[in-house]
């Protein structure tokens, strides 16, 4: 059966626990509102900006709209001033959340590498061709994780919540390992997976620890990092073999902002091929920094 609870539910308790416990940077681009995102346009103190739009707005009623290069020049500036305000940052962190079956009976495909209930979750071949590819083609500057709780449905879910402990109760895999295998299995107690198709036992890790031990980038400040790897995924999603829908839809969004020409807008460019990729894939990209582990 399918665990008993929404995977964004999951997604949104993990991210909070995950900023509790460590110093991670949530890039901008990625809410939902819109395609620049209204909740950071509303952050600027810019006068000039809130003129633009007609504030306020008892001065300027018939407000007619303001084009979008002027927003976006708003926008670079206001996240560019944000990155480079950030201690320095560590490396490109994706997430694959994956919501698992609880598998309670014998005739469970798995069973017998097991010999109790267990959780499992399928991989799709073309996203995950895709996230192999890019922690292959980037190496050290990225790591790629499929994130997967061992809980059965939201009351457990919520009390892990409250007790600070959802990290501890997921099973982290990264995705190179799962190479070759068309599904994870792993028990609620283990600290290990074993994959499918030919079973192979694969050794968990501590995520908070693996972050902490990070090591700041030294050759390229923070605008730099983020730009390089949003260039690379835009590479990757073009070049990347059997991927197909998803590089089509990718592609299709993207030209929506290269019609209006906001590649000139170099960070924030940056930003929406990000907010993209994650649209497409539903995979999330975040950035630890360096700073002191959070009580």
């Amino acid at each position: 059966m399918d665990a008993r609870y929404e995977e964004k539910t999951f997604e949104s308790y993990f991210n909070n626990e995950l900023d509790r416990k460590t110093s991670i940077y949530f890039p901008l681009g990625q809410v939902q509102e819109g395609v620049l995102g209204l909740d950071s346009v509303a952050h600027s103190r810019r006068w000039f900006l809130w003129r633009k739009l007609g504030y306020p707005f008892w001065l300027s009623p018939q407000f007619s709209g303001v084009d979008l290069t002027e927003i976006a020049h708003e926008m670079e500036h206001y996240l560019g001033r944000e990155v480079k305000n950030i201690p320095a940052m560590k490396v490109n962190l994706l997430f694959q959340y994956k919501r698992p079956q609880y598998i309670t009976t014998s005739t469970g495909s798995e069973w017998h590498l097991w010999k109790q209930t267990y959780f499992r979750y399928d991989l799709y071949a073309q996203q995950h061709a895709l996230l192999s590819h890019i922690e292959t083609k980037f190496g050290k500057d990225a790591v790629v994780l499929y994130a997967a709780p061992s809980v059965v449905d939201v009351s457990e879910l919520v009390n892990l919540k409250r007790a600070g402990s959802i990290i501890d109760h997921t099973n982290f895999r990264r995705a190179r390992e799962l190479d070759g295998h068309h599904r994870n299995t792993y028990i609620k107690a283990g600290t290990y997976s074993q994959g499918c198709s030919e079973p192979e036992m694969i050794e968990n890790f501590n995520l908070i620890e693996m972050i902490e031990a990070m090591k700041p980038h030294q050759s390229e400040d923070n605008v730099k990092l983020i730009t390089n790897f949003s260039s690379q995924i835009r590479s990757a999603m073009k070049n990347v073999e059997g991927i197909g829908y998803l590089k089509t839809a990718f592609e299709n969004r993207m030209n929506e902002f290269r019609y209006y020409e906001l590649q000139q807008f170099e960070l924030m460019y940056s930003m929406l091929t990000m907010a993209v990729f994650r649209e497409v894939t539903g995979c999330q990209w975040l950035i630890p920094f360096d700073g002191r582990k959070k009580a």
